[in-house]
């Protein structure tokens, strides 16, 4: 299943932690998106950014990566759902 979820920096594993660049004010008070699939972890990440920094005006382009592997591992979760263009080639 899916798991898509806003963590703080002391909810990461030490593993995690570790992973994580030092920038902005400190990783320690960044919040992390953090997706996962059947407890695989598909991303992590942050801008080290606060929630009311949080603007149009920022590079979020990291997330498309995120977005796509998160479909791509539901479409594993749904094998009875087909594409429209699935449906066309029958």
């Amino acid at each position: 299943m899916l798991k898509v979820e806003i963590k703080y920096y002391d909810d990461l594993t030490d593993e995690e932690k570790l992973e994580q660049p030092n920038n902005g004010s400190g990783k320690e008070y960044a919040s992390y998106l953090k997706v996962s699939h059947n407890g695989e972890v598909l991303g992590l990440a942050s801008d080290a950014m606060e929630p009311e920094d949080c603007t149009f005006g920022r590079d979020l382009s990291w997330i498309e990566g995120i977005i796509n592997k998160s479909y791509e591992a539901g479409k594993s979760d749904s094998p009875q759902l087909t594409t429209v263009s699935e449906e066309e080639g029958k």
